[in-house]
């Protein structure tokens, strides 16, 4: 399976985004996606962040693109979850 395939499977198409800092918790709401948990970890490449979520039911992995945000969001986003590692 090629990386494209693979970040289209761990992004959100859309939803609502809520964070809380200090202890890094993230919910994710949407029509299709309601994942919430501490995140255990943030990578960042290039215009991808890859994130891993502690949840009740395990780890999940999510990907965000810089061109799903508008470019304050993005980089609000990025600050919080990078600054938390």
């Amino acid at each position: 399976m090629d990386a494209k395939k693979r970040i289209h499977r761990a992004m959100p198409e859309h939803g609502i985004i809520q964070i809380q800092e200090g202890t890094t918790w993230l919910l994710i709401s949407g029509a299709a996606v309601e994942v919430q948990g501490e995140v255990a970890s943030a990578r960042r490449y290039a215009n991808i962040l890859v994130i891993t979520l502690q949840t009740d039911n395990g780890a999940v992995r999510m990907v965000f693109i810089a061109s799903a945000m508008d470019e304050a969001s993005w980089s609000h986003f990025n600050r919080i979850l990078l600054a938390s590692q």
